[in-house]
């Protein structure tokens, strides 16, 4: 019996030992986590911030805390469109496919033979969509002295869209009323916009417009906070982008007294945006 006690005694000692050894490991290991959070915490440079904040603030051009004056310049200039885009075409309907499509191809090739006589180049013209799809009617049927309602199959229609660039503004109602004359009641007219054949030569003088209007802007903010500008430290340029000036009488419907459909290309901008950061001196 005594014996047995003794056994025991030694088990339960050396269950405590082992437990021991794992307080003190887990003692240890939370130590040094401790450490190194007093160390991070302490540290007053680079990693006092996320990474994705050090990349933000290098993105900015800032020095992981250190200040600046950061503006954006702006500039336009407005202009007075020299081409059109337009987007039309045909789109034909018959019992069976292939009368359909004969019909779209007579129609759209009438209205290409028209923008041939009227100069637009094969190069200014874009098939942009084609597609043939089935036409259902819902009808009803009466089967075993029920009725039930299903899709029966009763036609084709068969489109053919294209993306057209006229150059010539001038006459610009003109030459869309031939074209759509010439495809007929299958015409489908969508859209017109305006635009700048190039735009590159332009975007030198908007470059030097956006700086300065962005030099005005950083002088203004330093001579309203009291501190003196320093040297631009980033420059930041964006492409230069059009934009159609909003004119909700673009495209106006055909009159039996007009000769022509009137057109009005209205005005475009170009623009463009730059960022710069400047220093501020001590």
């Amino acid at each position: 019996m005594f014996q047995s006690s003794s056994i025991v005694v030694k088990i339960l000692i050396q269950k405590l030992m082992n437990v021991s050894k794992f307080i003190i490991l887990f003692i240890l290991i939370l130590s040094s986590l401790i450490a190194i959070s007093c160390d991070s915490a302490s540290d007053k440079g680079v990693y006092d911030k996320t990474p994705k904040m050090r990349a933000a603030s290098a993105e900015k051009g800032s020095v992981y805390g250190k200040g600046g004056i950061i503006v954006t310049g702006s500039s336009s200039i407005e202009l007075k469109p020299d081409m059109a885009t337009i987007s039309l075409g045909v789109e034909s309907y018959a019992t069976t496919v292939s009368v359909a499509r004969d019909n779209a191809s007579i129609s759209i090739n009438e209205m290409l033979d028209v923008m041939e006589k009227v100069g637009i180049d094969d190069e200014d013209i874009q098939t942009t969509a084609f597609n043939i799809y089935p036409q259902y009617e819902y009808i009803e049927v009466r089967e075993d002295g029920r009725v039930r309602g299903v899709q029966e199959l009763v036609g084709f229609t068969v489109s053919n869209m294209l993306l057209v660039t006229v150059k010539n503004l001038d006459d610009i109602g003109e030459i869309i009323d031939k074209i759509t004359d010439a495809g007929g009641n299958d015409v489908r007219f969508n859209s017109i916009n305006f635009g700048i054949q190039d735009p590159v030569p332009y975007q030198s003088q908007l470059r030097k417009l956006a700086v300065e209007d962005g030099i005005t802007k950083a002088s203004q903010l330093a001579e309203y906070s009291g501190v003196k500008l320093g040297s631009i430290t980033m420059i930041n340029d964006y492409s230069s982008q059009a934009s159609v000036a909003q004119d909700q009488a673009v495209f106006a419907e055909r009159a039996m007294a007009i000769p022509s459909t009137s057109i009005n290309p209205g005005s475009l901008n170009l623009s463009m945006q730059v960022d710069m950061i400047f220093e501020i001196e001590n």
